[in-house]
């Protein structure tokens, strides 16, 4: 795995930095160990873990499509794909699809809504 600062070619030739993360146990997620994928804007397009819950598979997570709700800029489109050791994904093949095609904002009770 690679820590932060290096870099490696994403989709079209873009050259994505790499941050390798080590989430705390309080955190739910797929594993604690994730490589998060930034393009030149500082939008993350892609992420790497193992699923410890699905047999060890290793994924790589794409995301793309940003779009603005509310004032919060998230990705509308995600897919899986299985990831080969040396990092490869096969991307005529998705493991999991996700489009989202709205979002709606929901305040929790305790939070004051801002004007």
């Amino acid at each position: 795995m690679c820590g932060p600062g290096k870099s490696n070619r994403g989709a079209a030739g873009q050259t994505w930095r790499r941050l390798q993360v080590r989430l705390p146990p309080r955190i739910a997620t797929h594993n604690p160990d994730q490589v998060f994928y930034f393009d030149t804007f500082g939008m993350q397009r892609r992420m790497d873990y193992i699923t410890e819950v699905n047999g060890s598979t290793l994924v790589g997570h794409y995301t793309s499509r940003y779009q603005t709700f509310g004032g919060l800029l998230l990705a509308t489109r995600r897919r899986v794909f299985r990831r080969n050791p040396d990092n490869s994904v096969n991307l005529n093949l998705p493991s999991i699809t996700l489009d989202i095609h709205d979002v709606e904002q929901v305040r929790s009770g305790d939070e004051q809504a801002q004007p």
